[in-house]
């Protein structure tokens, strides 16, 4: 894989605030020197997940995971390690030069971005088309009638596909794009007559990562055709998967963090309007359901869910399975109740913004939004209809997170159907089950350098952490001449990497930078060292607790020569040079634990 030189990657972490890093995903407050949140990586009701801005490190007391932001973001983007230093670096405005010496690593990172180049290229080409070609007036006449300005069609760089061909493969031949390539990222698509644009006189949406780069399309027809869909979006790709990815969040995260809530919509030009509107804290899913990677990207951001889907059947159908992703991560659940045949954009147009935002404030739970649907059937006058209606809820009520929330949900839909408490909770009991704890993203939920950290001999673990927070201790151990100490003593790994290494614990960039060079498991597990209080004890203590290593070591040797010793067959001269050795370890021991004598 590319290798970054290390003053280049400490170049990077120095101009790299972390807390700012972490905060576009997690949201923090200010605790003492630090910040903290929710983790990110698995769920939790209390923050446990801790930033320290004076180490350029963040650790979860909760789950383990722990780093610099390098790791954070190869861990929660899922990036490599050139990638996420390259995207520090160029959020820094840093040049990164690489020595290459992986093919395949080089190969996959090329491919990638060509992607984002052949992407970020294809949705400047169609925005083009559609605000000066001629060729575009189809898609311009479409947004006048949906009354979208030039204005918000630049903002939003929305483009236009056009029907021919023949106009693509000139434009790709223009940029040098391969059909091989176009074929990857999807804009192109074959059969067994050959390759074709995916994308065909429609409206061109770009989808955006949370970095702001175009990542793949959504089309949307314009001419009424019964056979083709509607809405039409990019396949997955190496850099595209529309399960991780949500429509508008790389302009309405800062909004959502702000508000605590978030506005959640079924197509991107609701998306659009509402934002242009002012309530810019609103995403949308890229045309399919909900995931539980969504749900834990929201809930790092806000609390409160509004959706905002249509009134009829579908439109229902599709909030609950929404609630039903989104409940369990402890996200409250509201709906807005849009009158028939509307959606926020044709709203929006007809009332106003003001109007539509008094709809989002005066939103209601989602379960008694349900209700209220259901109640609304006439047949629900019949008792064994409540009945069966009751069933349904109470397999959503199951799913609050909160205690106190299913409480309250059970006793205002026994209150409404007119059916006993009782009778509630038992249908809600019945279908609790334990749940395993779920793992976090990236097998972060195996708790990573905790089999590490807990194999580490206690006082080598205390010399360890008085080295990383006291420069006196530091600054003794590391004039200590002894290589052989730790040789062949278990326990002592991450003693070592601080003793033997040249980077300051004080200084957060040396700290920092250092830590970037460890694997996942170990950097991990130094970094729970660097999170946990200051030890007590001073110089003197240090110098005790090397002493008490030195024992330590001593007294292994003399059990592993006393094993050897064992051996059959061992020569006569061999095991006479142990046996010595034996004994000169015994003595030398002996006089290192025997008591002063008293002076008095």
């Amino acid at each position: 894989m590319p290798r970054i030189p290390e003053e280049t990657i400490q170049q990077v972490l120095a101009a790299t605030d972390i807390v700012e890093v972490v905060g576009r995903y997690v949201k923090l407050r200010r605790a003492g020197g630090n910040f903290v949140g929710l983790c990110p990586f698995h769920n939790e009701k209390s923050p446990s997940f801790n930033v320290s801005p004076s180490r350029s490190s963040y650790h979860c007391f909760g789950c383990g995971a722990g780093g610099t932001a390098i790791r954070f973001l190869m861990e929660h983007d899922g990036m490599t390690f050139v990638e996420s230093v390259k995207r520090l670096a160029d959020a820094a405005g840093i040049r990164i030069e690489e020595e290459v010496w992986d093919a395949n690593a080089e190969k996959a990172a090329k491919l990638r971005s060509a992607l984002i180049r052949l992407h970020q290229t294809a949705a400047a080409w169609y925005h083009q088309l559609l605000m000066k070609s001629p060729l575009g007036e189809p898609g311009r006449a479409y947004l006048k009638s949906r009354g979208i300005t030039s204005a918000v069609a630049k903002n939003w760089q929305i483009g236009y596909a056009p029907g021919s061909p023949q106009l693509l493969r000139q434009w790709a031949g223009e940029n040098r794009f391969s059909q091989a390539l176009l074929l990857e990222s999807g804009i192109l698509t074959e059969n067994e007559r050959g390759a074709y644009p995916r994308f065909r006189d429609r409206l061109m949406f770009p989808i955006r990562n949370d970095n702001g780069e175009v990542i793949a399309f959504s089309g949307r027809l314009l001419q009424a055709d019964a056979k083709a869909a509607k809405y039409l979006n990019s396949p997955e790709t190496p850099i595209f998967s529309k399960s991780k990815v949500l429509f508008g969040f790389d302009k309405s995260r800062r909004a959502i963090s702000k508000a605590g809530q978030v506005i959640v919509c079924e197509g991107q030009i609701d998306v659009i309007m509402v934002f242009e509107a002012g309530l810019e804290n609103v995403v949308a899913s890229q045309g399919t359901a909900f995931t539980e990677h969504h749900g834990r990207l929201l809930k790092r951001h806000a609390d409160e869910v509004v959706l905002c889907f249509d009134s009829d059947n579908a439109g229902l159908k599709a909030a609950e399975r929404t609630f039903q992703i989104l409940a369990p991560t402890g996200l409250n659940i509201k709906m807005v109740a849009l009158p028939q045949g509307e959606d926020p954009d044709s709203l929006i147009r007809k009332e106003g913004a003001d109007a539509f935002a008094n709809r989002i404030a005066g939103a209601v739970e989602f379960l008694d939004y349900q209700m209220d649907h259901a109640m609304a059937n006439p047949a629900m006058e019949q008792m064994g209809e409540r009945v069966r209606f009751a069933e349904k809820v109470a397999a959503n009520i199951r799913l609050l997170e909160s205690p106190m929330a299913r409480e309250t949900a059970m006793q205002r839909v026994a209150l409404r159907l007119g059916l006993a408490d009782a009778s509630i909770r038992r249908q809600v009991g019945a279908g609790t089950q334990p749940k395993e704890k779920p793992s976090a993203p990236g097998a972060v939920g195996d708790r990573p350098g905790r089999n590490l950290l807990g194999s580490q001999d206690k006082t080598a673990l205390l010399l360890c952490r008085m080295a990383l927070n006291k420069p006196e201790v530091l600054k003794w151990l590391r004039t200590v001449d002894r290589p052989d100490l730790l040789s062949g003593l278990p326990g002592t790994e991450l003693l070592g990497l601080v003793w033997q290494g040249r980077f300051d614990p004080m200084d957060a960039t040396s700290m920092s930078s250092f830590l970037a060079t460890l694997d996942r498991n170990t950097e991990s597990a130094l970094t729970q060292v660097l999170a946990g209080a200051e030890p007590k004890g001073g110089l003197e203590d240090a110098q005790q607790a090397l002493a008490s290593l030195e024992l330590l070591r001593m007294q292994t040797q003399i059990q592993q020569l006393q094993t050897q010793l064992k051996t059959h067959g061992l020569p006569a001269d061999r095991a006479m040079e142990m046996q010595r050795k034996v004994i000169s370890l015994q003595k030398e021991y002996l006089d290192r634990i025997r008591p002063e004598p008293d002076s008095g």
